[in-house]
């Protein structure tokens, strides 16, 4: 996406935010035959496994735009900011904000969980540290991404193959921890304030084993906070509880 931070409608990128590029292993400038086709590609493959559906097609006045070969939606309510565009080669870019920095509440709650969790460490400034993210919203927000990937996949625009990148950035030094009602005994933090990779995946496994796809970029991640040996039972069971509407 070529579009400068200083040029979008909503400032999504002035805070620690992710950044999601879907896009197919063959690139056909309009394999989308048209502006209207794209948007009924989002309104019919967008996900609502919870309040807010990913990606968000706002309804509000002004939030809607288009180019010659792309079409674009944004929001900024209560903390969340999100920017959208698919293209009709069928690529889509999308930035949303990290909730746990921006949404009212979040630092607080998240705060007192990893302060309840590890008081066995000594010495922590907790007020000091810039940010907490939660494992089960990461795990929320991943699915997410690969469900809506894998809808789009199904739509036939992207034959092949389809590459998915994932970035979260603004996050140097951000603790991963959990809710109260499960185990948590160690400090795991961001080295690096941007952490991503891309997926090349196989459009067949990535529309039938959506969860391991996830699964397998949870982990991913959270290695990269120094979690070397996340639950990947635990974690699969999150996602096709999640995926199943039995949050």
């Amino acid at each position: 996406m070529s579009v400068a931070a200083g040029r979008l409608p909503v400032p999504v990128m002035e805070a620690p935010h992710w950044r999601v590029n879907i896009r197919p292993g063959t690139y056909v400038p309009d394999v989308i035959p048209s502006l209207s086709q794209c948007v009924e590609l989002i309104e019919k493959n967008r996900v609502r496994l919870r309040g807010w559906d990913y990606p968000h097609l706002s309804l509000q006045k002004g939030e809607r735009g288009q180019g010659r070969n792309w079409v674009a939606s944004w929001s900024a309510f209560m903390g969340h900011c999100e920017y959208w565009r698919l293209y009709q080669s069928s690529q889509f870019v999308h930035l949303f904000s990290v909730r746990e920095s921006t949404e009212a509440g979040w630092r607080e709650k998240l705060q007192a969980d990893t302060e309840s969790h590890l008081k066995h460490y000594k010495g922590v400034d907790w007020n000091q540290v810039p940010g907490f993210l939660s494992v089960i919203n990461f795990s929320y927000c991943v699915t997410e991404v690969v469900e809506f990937a894998a809808r789009m996949a199904q739509s036939g625009f992207s034959p092949g193959t389809l590459n998915l990148r994932i970035d979260v950035i603004g996050i140097r030094d951000f603790v991963l921890t959990t809710s109260p009602e499960r185990g948590w005994w160690h400090y795991y933090a961001a080295s690096e304030d941007v952490l991503g990779n891309s997926w090349t995946q196989p459009i067949d496994r990535l529309v039938s084993d959506t969860t391991q796809c996830v699964t397998d970029i949870l982990v991913w991640f959270f290695e990269r906070f120094g979690w070397m040996d996340p639950p990947v039972e635990v974690l699969r069971d999150d996602v096709d509880r999640f995926r199943s509407g039995r949050r």
